[in-house]
């Protein structure tokens, strides 16, 4: 009896932690699916800023969109057949020297709500795996480094991946797997037509 009891309470927190994680369902409480029109209503609600120019039928361009306490230098919503299937936030760190440590308060931010995530770095020569940001900095500047983090919904495969790019830009990517497939089908299609 001791035992189960034990057991138990030892369980408790980890069930606790696993019930807080959640789906990758959307992005800004917008769902995945989500209609242009109905994407345009939500966003601007939120106080963003359409970029009229910069917008397609496909692709919506925003500013002044926060994502918590975080401003996005840059946000932009794709659409497939009117239906939302990625949101990429672009977000500055500042100084080049703040990259990193943004990168992984962002990252640690992220896996509160949705669980720790899958790290993956790799860097080509000649930098290596080294502890000093300064040459990680260098190695991103040139190209030279893969560095994300990947979190994946099951059984949706639903992703959000965190990156950083070479002009040093932080980005966050919410993507509905289904949709981006739709994506991927509809180029394929295009592709063997211009054949």
């Amino acid at each position: 009896m001791k035992k189960t009891l034990l057991i138990a309470l030892l369980l408790i927190p980890f069930l606790g932690i696993s019930q807080t994680t959640k789906p990758v369902d959307g992005f800004l409480g917008i769902k995945f699916g989500s209609s242009r029109a109905a994407v345009i209503a939500a966003l601007n609600a939120k106080g963003g800023i359409l970029g009229k120019k910069e917008s397609t039928p496909e692709f919506l361009y925003y500013k002044n969109i926060k994502l918590g306490h975080r401003d996005a230098g840059a946000f932009m919503v794709k659409f497939v057949d009117d239906k939302a299937f990625e949101a990429d936030f672009i977000f500055d760190p500042g100084l080049d020297a703040k990259t990193i440590e943004y990168y992984k308060i962002l990252v640690n931010d992220i896996s509160e709500n949705y669980g720790k995530g899958f790290d993956h770095k790799n860097y080509q020569e000649p930098y290596n795996n080294e502890d000093d940001d300064g040459i990680k900095i260098d190695a991103m500047k040139d190209g030279k480094v893969e560095y994300f983090t990947i979190w994946q919904s099951e059984p949706s495969k639903n992703t959000i991946k965190a990156s950083v790019d070479v002009s040093l830009a932080v980005i966050l990517k919410y993507q509905d797997s289904e949709l981006v497939g739709r994506v991927i089908d509809k180029q394929k299609a295009k592709e063997k037509s211009d054949f």
